[in-house]
């Protein structure tokens, strides 16, 4: 069995809003909520792959079929999620394979560019991000409970 280095959930939305703890305001309208947690094993080759994958994937509807976010007008919102990066022991979730914070920092950092660099192909997309290492208020419009899973 292969180790998880990095996990995301996507989540198509039509409009998602994150308020930081600094109570400024992130929103985005029709596109798509990333929430990311790198691993102990994480490799900064990983964090470019990850992020090639999410801008690759053909998730989006579109009248002509599932396209990728980059196809369409359409919005990214990045969320650093370590609980996602959790594991079930007993009956409580432990954290102990979640990365360090200071890399994790570093990764998120260059995830976010290496999406904004993906996404700039096309003109209507924005790519915003949350906060890394703090709690965040999280509200989600969406038009069907659609999340998928990635890992490496």
């Amino acid at each position: 069995m292969s180790t998880i280095r990095v996990r995301c959930l996507l989540q198509q939305c039509t409009k998602a809003t994150l308020r930081l703890q600094d109570e400024s305001v992130v929103t985005i309208n029709r596109g798509m909520v990333v929430f990311v947690a790198f691993l102990k094993d994480a490799q900064l080759d990983d964090v470019d792959k990850i992020a090639k994958e999410i801008a690759t994937v053909r998730l989006c509807e579109s009248e002509n079929g599932l396209k990728t976010i980059v196809d369409l007008p359409g919005d990214l919102l990045i969320i650093p999620q370590a609980t996602i990066g959790g594991r079930l022991n007993g009956h409580r979730f432990q954290y102990h394979h979640n990365i360090n914070k200071d890399i994790g920092l570093e990764f998120y950092n260059k995830f976010i560019l290496n999406l904004r660099e993906l996404c700039s192909q096309n003109k209507e997309n924005v790519v915003h991000a949350g906060s890394y290492g703090i709690r965040q208020i999280y509200s989600c419009e969406t038009n069907g409970p659609s999340m998928h899973i990635i890992e490496f």
